[in-house]
């Protein structure tokens, strides 16, 4: 599977914008509809990781929902993670528009290369993208990410 081909396949079919903001990394602006018929939105970044699984590659992804901090209700977040049907929450290194280092929670999916097509790779973004709108909303105040 060529990954730059599949990206741009998925982002015309539903009219997502897709940027290659560094050479394999890609950034998919996802649209999420709403039960009121509008539209938000959540950035879910795509590249591939070599060897990462068993020795193999895989399509890894991950969208951010905000800052960790203790003050964040860890059990319910937890629980949040439970609603991925190809995602999880986890915790990463990162830093703040500033450049200074922090902690933030993102909704990840890996998929190994070999067990992955379009269509499975359209819908592992559209969950991670979903997930990580809905813990973006409910713990860190709205659409930032």
């Amino acid at each position: 599977m060529d990954l730059k081909v599949a990206v741009t396949n998925i982002a015309a079919r539903w009219n997502y914008k897709v940027d290659e903001i560094s050479p394999g990394v890609f950034r998919m602006d996802v649209a999420i509809k709403m039960k009121d018929g509008t539209f938000r939105y959540q950035f879910v970044y795509v590249w591939v990781i070599a060897g990462r699984y068993f020795g193999k590659d895989v399509v890894y992804m991950n969208s951010r929902c905000g800052e960790f901090s203790q003050n964040l209700n860890l059990y319910k977040l937890i629980k949040e993670g439970g609603y991925g049907t190809f995602s999880s929450v986890t915790v990463t290194t990162d830093k703040r528009a500033d450049g200074s280092p922090c902690e933030t929670v993102i909704v990840q999916a890996v998929q190994p290369i070999e067990f992955t097509n379009e269509t499975i790779l359209n819908e592992v973004i559209y969950d991670v993208a979903f997930n990580a709108d809905a813990i973006e909303s409910l713990y860190f105040g709205g659409d930032k990410n």
